[in-house]
């Protein structure tokens, strides 16, 4: 089961995206470990900044008439309860591990 928030989903489309656009041009998984390094990579790129854009602090401040209790409303989006720009650190460090890993 995949737990998201607003718009993590997009977390686990770009790298399924990637992975046909560069198997469409012609890489593979016979072309080595290293189609899954460049797919995790190119695809960490836009969730970069597509979570940067939607995890963005807002100045909207908000206070609860009854209790009193302020809270700021924003876009989140998350994957797996972490924030969407964080998975364009752990693509590229995933898509490595195939390279070292085999003979």
């Amino acid at each position: 089961m995949i737990f998201w928030k607003g718009w993590g989903i997009i977390g686990v489309l770009f790298p399924i995206l990637v992975a046909l656009l560069l198997a469409s041009l012609g890489f593979s998984d016979e072309n080595g470990d290293w189609f899954y390094f460049i797919g995790l990579t190119l695809s960490a790129i836009p969730v970069w900044f597509i979570g940067k854009h939607f995890n963005r602090d807002k100045d909207e401040v908000f206070t609860n008439e009854r209790t009193g209790q302020q809270f700021k409303l924003g876009n989140r989006a998350t994957l797996f309860f972490i924030p969407l720009q964080y998975y364009a650190i752990v693509y590229p460090i995933l898509g490595i591990i195939p390279v070292f890993g085999s003979n």
